[in-house]
């Protein structure tokens, strides 16, 4: 195992409640500007998800009044069902559906849904998700940032893992462990370049894990830019589901 991995995992203080814990359920608010300004107002807020960590499987709800959304990597398929299980709307090979898509492109429900669902899973993996199979790990150079000194860790994805990007960038705290930043370049948004903070970290049933989440663009010297956060999510519960 790759030493950061290792003095990450270390430093989590998993309780053995979480020891083989295979899904995860979570109460999340999703908010910010960037839902309306993508055309999708109204689908987010404060949201159930329940996500599968042996593969990349997760459930939101709600989606909208009444509606559940549903992402499964292996169909590479989205589902919008309402309150019986019926399916409303679905997506297959969503990723394609928006290749070339700019920033100011408008989304639709299931494009939108295909956003949230990948980046939340991938959020609720972390660390884990680092040691995942075909997932591939070096620490690089340290980074100065609040009079801290964080760890870098540069993760590139396999193509079964949807991510914002297949190369990303994670810091952590080189004292606690605790992870501070993660950059990427959004594929599915015009490749904006991206500064994820994370922050206000809390204890769930022994699992430690950062409960505010702002996404900030990123200048060309690789600083947040921290006049703006377009997309908010603030975690408020995580328990194991299975």
């Amino acid at each position: 195992m790759n030493d950061l991995i290792e003095f990450i995992h270390t430093k989590r203080n998993t309780a053995p409640s979480w020891d083989g814990v295979r899904s995860v359920s979570a109460k999340v608010r999703v908010h910010g500007v960037f839902w309306p300004f993508k055309g999708q107002p109204g689908l987010l807020g404060d949201v159930t998800v329940t996500a599968d960590l042996t593969r990349q499987r997760i459930s939101i709800t709600p989606f909208g009044p009444g509606r559940t959304l549903h992402f499964d990597a292996a169909q590479d398929l989205v589902t919008i069902t309402d309150e019986t299980g019926e399916v409303v709307d679905s997506l297959s090979a969503p990723r394609r559906s928006m290749a070339g898509y700019l920033g100011d492109t408008q989304w639709s429900p299931t494009q939108m849904g295909y956003f949230i669902s990948y980046a939340t899973w991938t959020y609720l993996a972390e660390p884990a998700l680092f040691t995942l199979p075909g997932v591939t790990t070096r620490e690089i150079d340290p980074w100065s940032e609040d009079g801290e000194t964080w760890r870098r860790l540069e993760v590139t994805f396999p193509d079964s893992i949807h991510s914002h990007s297949k190369v990303q960038t994670y810091y952590f705290d080189s004292e606690t462990g605790e992870q501070r930043r993660m950059d990427y370049d959004v594929e599915v948004n015009g490749w904006a370049e991206v500064a994820h903070y994370t922050s206000e970290h809390k204890g769930f049933r022994g699992l430690t894990a950062p409960t505010r989440r702002r996404v900030l663009l990123r200048d060309k010297d690789n600083n947040g830019l921290h006049n703006f956060a377009a997309i908010l999510l603030d975690l408020q519960d995580l328990r194991p589901a299975n």
